[in-house]
């Protein structure tokens, strides 16, 4: 039976054989690895194993959810002429409203100094049945060979558990630092993991951390965002400047927003005292335009948040309400997959409105 990689060539995978290639452990310190704390443990895991396992007796779905690879990354230089990578999954391809690349693959950006900015470059990715597989990422003919600055990011729907990098034997290869030192967090939905983005590079966290030039920590787990307090305990124990809490559409499709907020901040500012914290609304989605029950529940949040902002502000917290009905625009429902979860232009958008919002907090911060 045809099929459509039978007609047209860039559908295809196109292998090229590595020559002379060494492979490394990108967990080696000169690939730049960021985006967790749980890094020195195997795999490539948002959460430690202690910490999984502190919340599973309350959330197994954040348990779960915490050995994906969201968020995490590498930046590093290399003047190798050849990039390539195998990659070790926990399974194959096997979601709905996401793309093969988005759920199991990995991008790479490449420093354009012209531009002063990361550009995409090559997109890795196996077979829908593969778990692993091995994909060249890169290949440059420059002679003489120089150095370039390459962002990697990994799956955002898998578990990564292994990763190795394949360079020239002789090439070199230093870790890139972010320019600025900040490290943000963003704890929520299956939004905030990158459901439905095209790749992992448009995860808004990711468009965000590029933008920022700073490390921004993906807590963003699927359908199960309940705001627990063992969570704000978890989120306490990172050193972070700012956290974004963009929790609602999972805690506040119920009670469990208004039962949990409060004792979630508590635990998080017994452990992080002095960071500040955004509380964001809920995006609008498709179901708005129809279901009364579920937007007489998006105004009562809208409130709630926007006074639980003010009682901790009372109690000398440094906490923020945003809007986050406003970040679509009135064609809201054109930038999603599915109604509700955003494609890569309703991405772009909320990294919009975040980044609006981070600079806007910082001035109020510096008076």
């Amino acid at each position: 039976m045809d099929t459509v990689f039978d007609f047209d060539e860039n559908m295809r995978m196109r292998q090229v054989r590595g020559t002379e290639l060494r492979w490394y452990d990108a967990k080696d310190a000169r690939f730049g690895l960021f985006g967790s704390d749980a890094l020195s443990e195997d795999g490539f895991c948002r959460m430690t194993q202690a910490e999984r396992a502190h919340l599973l007796p309350v959330n197994e779905g954040e348990a779960w959810l915490g050995e994906h690879s969201a968020g995490i990354g590498l930046q590093f230089e290399t003047d190798s002429a050849q990039l390539f990578v195998r990659v070790k999954n926990r399974s194959g391809f096997d979601m709905t409203n996401m793309t093969l690349i988005g759920q199991t693959g990995i991008d790479l950006y490449v420093y354009d100094e012209s531009l002063s900015r990361y550009r995409l470059h090559e997109v890795a990715r196996g077979n829908f049945e593969d778990s692993e597989y091995e994909f060249s990422l890169g290949h440059f003919s420059d002679r003489p060979r120089r150095k370039r600055k390459y962002l990697m990011y990994l799956p955002l729907y898998m578990s990564t558990l292994r990763l190795e990098i394949g360079l020239d034997k002789e090439s070199e290869i230093i870790p890139v630092p972010f320019e600025n030192q900040e490290r943000i967090c963003v704890y929520g939905t299956s939004i905030t993991q990158g459901c439905s983005a095209s790749r992992p590079g448009m995860a808004y966290t990711n468009i965000l951390s590029r933008r920022l030039c700073c490390e921004v920590l993906n807590f963003g787990f699927s359908g199960s965002a309940f705001m627990e307090k063992e969570m704000g305990e978890i989120l306490g124990k990172r050193k972070l400047d700012l956290l974004i809490v963009d929790a609602e559409p999972n805690a506040g499709c119920d009670e469990r927003m208004k039962d949990n907020a409060e004792k979630f901040l508590n635990a998080f500012f017994d452990g992080n005292p002095h960071c500040p914290v955004v509380l964001y609304s809920r995006i609008l989605f498709a179901l708005d335009t129809y279901d009364e029950n579920r937007v007489r529940l998006r105004e009562f949040y809208k409130d709630f948040l926007k006074k639980l902002a003010l009682r901790f502000r009372k109690k000398g917290k440094r906490v923020y309400f945003a809007d986050g009905s406003k970040i679509l625009g009135e064609e809201y429902t054109e930038w999603t997959a599915d109604g509700i979860h955003p494609d890569d232009v309703g991405m772009k958008y909320i990294a919009d409105h975040y980044e609006k919002t981070i600079k806007r907090i910082k001035k109020e911060l510096q008076r």
